[in-house]
């Protein structure tokens, strides 16, 4: 209850202007009563951050669950998304989360680097199927290339175009820019299966 109260704001305003007095008014209990759970902010993070790692890696490894094909590929691309837009004031707040809590850092680079080596399994195995047709020198660039995409499509929005409350309907817009890396390898089986069309001016 806690936990998803301190997510809900933090999302809302940021971990670095939320106090602890306005997280136990929205449990509803007083601010003593908190610190029986919670002594510090970072103590929060932590445990919050212990919930996001278990969110990411069921999302990274829902991919292995269903049938081959672009269509499935969507659909964990658009999971991830969601994820992260539940998330999103880890993305969104790196920084002030590394302040109030620099251990985490660490913990990060280890979720980053399991979910590029899924992604890179996902394209492998629609590699096998005869979806997409991606020449080894190429897959790591892409796989590094969506990784960057997906981490920092927030930011984007926020510094290009001054959106600094993101929505769901924004989810839809990132998992995109994602996709587009990827549709110029999509073979014809590829995007019959996908249900999508020739590049424009094939």
């Amino acid at each position: 209850m806690i936990l998803d109260a301190c997510r809900v704001l933090f999302n809302e305003r940021g971990p670095g202007t939320v106090t602890t007095a306005e997280i136990a008014g929205a449990v509803g209990i007083n601010e003593g009563n908190l610190y029986y759970h919670f002594q510090r902010k970072e103590q929060v993070l932590e445990a919050l951050f212990a919930e996001f790692e278990q969110a990411l890696r069921a999302t990274a490894t829902a991919y292995a669950a269903s049938d081959d094909g672009p269509a499935r590929y969507r659909a964990y691309l658009m999971g991830w998304f969601r994820t992260m837009w539940e998330w999103r004031f880890f993305y969104r707040d790196g920084g002030v989360v590394f302040r109030l809590a620099p251990q985490l850092r660490p913990r990060l680079k280890v979720l980053s680097d399991e979910g590029q080596a899924l992604t890179r399994q996902a394209l492998e195995a629609m590699r096998r199927a005869g979806l997409v047709a991606i020449p080894d020198d190429g897959l790591d660039p892409l796989v590094i290339n969506a990784w960057i995409v997906s981490a920092y499509w927030i930011d984007y929005l926020r510094s290009r175009r001054g959106i600094d409350e993101v929505t769901p309907a924004h989810i839809d817009w990132g998992a995109q820019q994602v996709l587009n890396l990827f549709q110029p390898y999509l073979t014809p089986q590829g995007r019959a299966a996908a249900e999508i069309g020739p590049p424009r001016g094939a």
